[in-house]
């Protein structure tokens, strides 16, 4: 085989294991000298990206902790609603909206906790808690008037979220979907899933570590309007076991 194509099928093999939401290079020497031969080698590295975009990719991130990537509009691998939950109303759409970036920005309420390498932990339970106070601020100070012009989506997702319970259990002892708490519980599910999140005990109705990948992803996000308004809005009372602190053991561990 020639030159060409080894390096075609190499850097298809690195793209898929940066597709792969499991993958780590430190678990896997091929992904490790492919990523390293990514980040040194000029040529090699435009054959990755012309793999990337011809699948509708964009590379948000390589380091020794792995290729991040994201799918552009219209990518076949961009997620489908159907595929994260099927049967979603209007309401439950912009609640998910919501707790999304909820979760994010309870993660990294700040532009220097994105930056850091701090292990972030977060419980269902402590995102419920952080949502229902900002949108209760949100609340105190925009009343009962029409929802912004410039924000529509985002004032009607937090009058919303203060109208839903934020627990009910079902006959099965499982959270109900309908609830914000159950609805948190489906999001850092799906996150674990994508390789975004890892669950690390049942606490708190949930309790999930942020791993790099998330971290990146969020750096994104954070350009957002309603990223910064549900920090803001949360301001200096964001919990510290969003933080290090609170990950006690997990603060050394990696992310195999």
């Amino acid at each position: 085989m020639n030159p060409a194509a080894l390096d075609a099928g190499a850097a298809a093999t690195l793209v898929a294991f940066g597709l792969t939401p499991r993958a780590r290079p430190a678990n896997d020497t091929t992904y490790l000298d492919l990523l390293s031969r990514y980040r040194t080698d000029r040529d090699f590295g435009a054959v990755v990206d012309s793999v990337v975009e011809g699948l509708g990719l964009v590379v948000l991130d390589s380091s020794e902790l792995g290729l991040v990537l994201a799918p552009t509009a219209g990518s076949v691998f961009a997620q489908r609603l159907a595929d994260y939950r099927s049967s979603l109303s209007v309401q439950d759409r912009l609640l998910h909206g919501l707790i999304h970036v909820g979760i994010a920005a309870y993660c990294y309420p700040t532009a220097a906790a994105l930056l850091d390498e701090d292990v972030r932990v977060a419980s269902v339970s402590a995102v419920e808690r952080f949502l229902r106070d900002a949108a209760q601020r949100l609340h105190a100070r925009h009343g009962d008037a029409d929802p912004d012009p410039d924000q529509p989506e985002l004032e009607q997702a937090w009058r919303l979220y203060l109208r839903r319970q934020p627990i009910r259990e079902t006959s099965d002892g499982r959270a109900g979907v309908s609830t914000t708490g159950g609805m948190i519980k489906h999001a850092m599910e799906r996150l674990t899933d994508q390789g975004l999140l890892q669950r690390i005990s049942d606490a708190e109705g949930g309790t999930y570590r942020a791993l790099h990948r998330y971290r990146v992803g969020v750096r994104e996000l954070a350009a957002t309007e309603a990223y910064r308004t549900l920090a803001g809005a949360a301001g200096d009372d964001v919990p510290a076991e969003a933080g290090a602190a609170a990950a006690g053991g997990a603060a050394g561990e990696g992310e195999g």
